[in-house]
């Protein structure tokens, strides 16, 4: 498969920020240990039948798994290279080969429910809200709906202590106040929405129920985005399609990239088109922007949490080459991946830290959101 089209650098490019071979057994290790503690996360997926670790196939899926990351630790260069995106294309292999191809269906299909009927409500506060204000509020959006994360520990804790009533202003709520230890939104918003618009916007009625609302009069500076969405539920319902929205309602093309294959509980190429069909009864301007063909889906070519840009569809590679902003969602492919990756276009880089070790590298505390925008050139 093709490199991505706009990274500035292809030969130089390495897409994770860390190397298990080359950072020290300490790293290694702590990475090892944790895949083997995500046993637990594994065990009580939901099933037709009951958890997983119910289902007869689990005892030789969970011996084969450990035993696999056994070796591994044994000789770590067994696979030829060693990061963080080569275990989770262990872990998918070792799904593949016991037989069970999306354990995550159950739980994507009951919080795609749950972010449904919440979508409503999420999208008339944005519309009703100030264009400064929108602005943090669909970013504090995506944010708070990536702590739906089953490859985090952390994540699955904290997601699972507010989920019960599925209360998700209280969610965005709980997320630190700015500025943020990487804060860079004011920067890319005063470039989505130039001062003047907004003070005219500001002067400017509030919309009537559905329609865009005041940051939706001045045309963006994008021509196209690629947008690389993350997790099923609330993060790609309540996070990532309000901003595509707003994006698409501002005049650019909004092109969502999803895995080709399922990996966790990542919303995939198959599945978005059908969720996009089920937001649309939820909201008359979604609905013609999809129709307008101004909101698209991409299948991403990739299959695995963390993103190798270096390996994409072709029709991932065709839909960046005309695009002149990236938006790269959540930990593993914002910041365990392609964190320090560059390219031709403007990029947005936004992830909530759900990992001690990362955020140790980055410099921030567990659960600090990151929003990283890099100009292009």
């Amino acid at each position: 498969m093709p490199a991505l089209s706009i990274l500035a650098d292809p030969a130089a490019y390495r897409p994770c920020i860390q190397d298990l071979l080359a950072d020290g057994d300490e790293v290694r290790n702590y990475w090892l240990d944790l895949f083997v503690a995500h046993l637990d996360t594994l065990a009580a997926l939901p099933m037709p039948n009951g958890r997983l670790d119910r289902d007869s196939r689990w005892p030789a899926l969970r011996r084969d798994y450990l035993a696999g990351l056994t070796e591994l630790r044994r000789e770590p260069n067994r696979r030829g290279r060693l990061n963080v995106l080569e275990l989770t294309r262990f872990r998918e292999e070792r799904f593949a080969a016991a037989g069970i191809e999306d354990p995550f269906a159950e739980l994507k299909r009951r919080e795609n429910a749950l972010a449904l009927r919440a979508l409503p409500n999420v999208l008339r506060e944005i519309d009703a809200a100030p264009p400064l204000r929108r602005g943090e509020l669909l970013i504090r959006g995506l944010l708070a709906g990536n702590l739906f994360d089953m490859g985090s520990k952390a994540a699955v804790d904290a997601y699972a202590s507010s989920s019960a009533a599925f209360d998700f202003a209280a969610m965005r709520g709980r997320l630190p106040a700015r500025p943020w230890p990487i804060d860079d939104l004011d920067a890319w918003w005063n470039r989505l929405s130039p001062a003047s618009d907004c003070s005219r916007a500001e002067a400017t009625p509030r919309p009537r129920p559905g329609a865009l609302g005041p940051g939706a009069l001045a045309a963006g500076p994008y021509r196209q985005v690629l947008f690389f969405v993350d997790n099923a539920g609330p993060d790609v319902i309540l996070g990532a399609i309000p901003l595509a929205r707003e994006l698409a309602g501002r005049g650019t093309r909004v092109v969502l990239a999803a895995n080709s294959r399922p990996a966790l509980n990542d919303v995939t190429a198959a599945e978005l088109p059908l969720i996009l069909d089920t937001c649309i009864e939820a909201d008359s301007r979604l609905a013609e922007l999809l129709g307008d063909g101004r909101i698209t889906v991409v299948d991403s070519g990739c299959d695995a949490p963390l993103i190798d840009l270096a390996a994409v569809s072709p029709s991932c590679c065709a839909a960046a080459a005309e695009s002149d902003l990236l938006i790269l969602e959540g930990m593993g492919r914002a910041i365990e991946s392609n964190f320090d990756a560059r390219f031709t276009v403007d990029v947005l880089k936004i992830a909530l830290i759900k990992d001690r070790m990362v955020a140790g590298i980055l410099g921030v505390e567990l659960f600090d959101p990151v929003f990283r925008f890099e100009p292009a050139g």
